[in-house]
């Protein structure tokens, strides 16, 4: 099962701008906020990824500027909400970007220290982000759900109520009053109130026909926020992009990927929300690489060069509860095919656990593609290992056996983060790790030997399992080019869905699954119109989904059988079925879900075990097997 783990962004940030004039009149709200998936940097280098939904139970938005005289005011009053929120571990991010354009990465770093602010500060130096919460004034404070909803906007607290007037005191904590109401469920008594300081204002956008586009202020941030975490030394990446010659010299190149989407490597459409960890850029991003690969490539002002990210180096999430590693090296060839390699790894836990988070470390990220992290319990893997030459042994796509579970995977640029609430993916007791790890050889010869990092739950509330609907109806003729196939699966009891994890062969060219409720309507869970075998992934939900008893769930799929297929592995196209050989196809589609009552997960696990045995059978029959 194609489970992979998953990333969720840490996004702490500050938010601000270059107005001199103060604010009298506010605009109208909306209830529900215009943020869009986006990925920024902070002025100390890290990335933070910013969407609509989100599972921290409140993100709070602050827009300001060092030059406002009243935002400066309220810099040691966030700070002390910043340590508050922090220190009690509440479900509250304190959210911000520093949205003056005019103000270099630099000018903002040497604020921040000028005035000790605690909290990152994140650069908005296209104004996206202000551009879709449209504040008014600085300061002015966004309060969000984890939906996104609008709970409360305005002023942080009640010391500034009129221009040019000021209480020795705050005698209400606005902000504060309403971060609490929101965690809480509840709605906000007053959920605007008007906030005083200075306008908040841009100069305008030049368009990207008439902008001089320049390395340092317009596509540095673009690749440093999407692109670095792969393409920098020592990682999966080519090449490094950490550099203007870096990206100069390949300017063309980089245009045309992203212009294809290509890359970054995301498969998912955006047509029915969010996911976590969404490698995606904006159509403005994606103009802007491409005018700048047409233009002279100018490297601009060494001020406007934002901050070189930075990256964990060791165990991100502190150090792990049991660390699993391949027992011996194993040697990839310079050339050849992609490998898909499969090491048993024993471990010995006292009980069943459940794992909230894993954390997958390639010992050599130039080769590994990515890995996946099966459970067995059967000593079917144990079997193969042995009968096979040198460590680990070979299959394409799954293990080779039936798995016991999975607790997780890694792919390039991926970080851990622990599943919500309690929840992990159960890991046995007297069971094996098989690590599967899919090579791309390098041109150059090598050795791997990966390791992973194991959390465990510390308070577990309930598993996290995953149900599957599949079809072994596949018969592909030679030439066939829009070959369409189904599955379905529908749910005998109410379910939490977590992630989807789409899964097909070399001809596979779109998915899609569909709940179709008892109501009568219809959610689409996951949309790949460009299936690529080499870049499957788990897709976690921002927002885990409640899908009800009788919920039915639809898998559509296609294949190209063409010569016009370039992944196509017979030359000439031969007749395909299901299998598990390069050569069969296969249409699986993977949930990650929870359920409410643990008694619940048997009966859901039989039903959809039951209803796979149902499957395979009257294939058999089909095929006079």
């Amino acid at each position: 099962m194609k489970l992979f783990s998953s990333i969720l962004s840490v996004s702490i940030l500050l938010v601000g701008t270059s107005g001199w004039l103060l604010a009298e009149e506010e605009t109208s709200a909306s209830e529900t906020s215009a943020l869009f998936n986006v990925t920024r940097q902070d002025h100390q280098g890290n990335v933070h990824q910013i969407a609509a939904s989100s599972r921290k139970a409140v993100r709070v938005f602050v827009f300001m500027t060092g030059e406002c005289p009243v935002s400066r005011t309220y810099f040691p009053v966030l700070n002390e909400l910043y340590r508050e929120w922090g220190k009690n571990e509440k479900d509250i991010q304190l959210l911000g970007i520093w949205a003056d354009v005019t103000q270099t990465p630099q000018d903002v770093a040497g604020m921040a220290k000028e005035f000790s602010i605690e909290f990152p500060i994140l650069l908005d130096r296209d104004a996206s982000l202000g551009k879709a919460l449209a504040p008014t004034t600085v300061p002015e404070v966004f309060v969000l759900d984890h939906h996104g909803e609008i709970g409360y906007r305005g002023r942080i607290d009640d010391r500034f109520l009129k221009l040019g007037s000021r209480k020795p005191e705050a005698t209400e904590n606005t902000l504060q009053q309403a971060v609490e109401k929101v965690a809480a469920g509840l709605p906000v008594l007053v959920p605007r109130t008007k906030p005083v300081g200075c306008y908040y204002e841009l100069p305008p956008t030049p368009s990207l026909e008439e902008a001089t586009l320049t390395f340092n202020r317009d596509i540095a941030p673009i690749l440093n926020a999407n692109c670095v975490v792969c393409h920098r030394e020592g990682e999966v990446g080519p090449f490094t992009l950490t550099s203007y010659m870096d990206a100069a010299k390949r300017a063309r190149q980089i245009a045309r990927v992203v212009d294809t989407k290509l890359m970054p490597p995301w498969k998912a459409a955006q047509v029915h929300g969010e996911f976590e960890g969404q490698r995606t850029l904006t159509d403005r991003e994606i103009e802007t690489l491409k005018a700048w690969a047409k233009s002279d490539r100018a490297e601009g002002d060494p001020a406007d060069l934002p901050p070189t990210p930075t990256f964990a180096s060791d165990w991100i999430l502190g150090e792990p509860d049991l660390v699993l590693e391949m027992q011996e090296d194993f040697e990839v060839p310079a050339g050849g095919a992609d490998i898909f390699r499969n090491f048993v790894i024993p471990y010995e836990i006292p009980e069943d656990k459940l794992v909230a988070a894993v954390q997958f470390k390639p010992g050599d990220a130039s080769v590994v593609h990515h890995s996946i992290l099966y459970l067995d319990n059967s000593g079917k893997a144990r079997a193969k290992d042995a009968a096979a030459p040198g460590p680990g042994y070979s299959t394409f796509g799954g293990p080779g056996f039936v798995p016991s579970g999975s607790i997780g995977g890694w792919s390039p640029g991926k970080r851990p983060h622990p599943l919500p609430n309690g929840l992990g993916r159960k890991m046995q007791k007297g069971a094996d790790l098989v690590m599967q790890i899919h090579y791309h050889p390098s041109g150059k010869a090598t050795k791997d030997r990966s390791k992973v990092g194991i959390y465990f739950v510390d308070n577990p509330k309930n598993e996290a399992f995953a149900i599957w609907t599949s079809s072994f109806d596949l018969d592909i003729p030679p030439g066939e080019e829009h070959y369409k196939a189904t599955a379905s699966y529908k749910l005998p009891a109410e379910v939490t869905l977590l992630s989807c994890i789409p899964h097909m062969h070399l001809l596979g060219q779109q998915m899609k699954a569909t709940a179709y409720l008892p109501d009568g309507t219809s959610k689409v869970l996951i949309d790949v119109p460009q299936w690529d075998f080499n870049w499957q992934d788990e897709y976690m939900l921002a927002e885990p989904m409640q899908l009800p008893a009788g919920t039915r769930i639809k898998v559509t799929a296609s294949y190209d059988n063409s010569e016009n297929n370039p992944t196509n592995p017979s030359s000439p196209p031969q007749r395909v079925t299901f299998g598990e050989e390069t050569t069969d196809e296969m249409l699986y589609c993977f949930f990650l879900v929870a359920a409410k009552e643990k008694s619940t997960i048997p009966v859901v696990l039989g039903d959809v075990f039951t209803q796979e045995v149902l499957r395979r059978s009257a294939h058999r029959l089909k095929m006079g097997r």
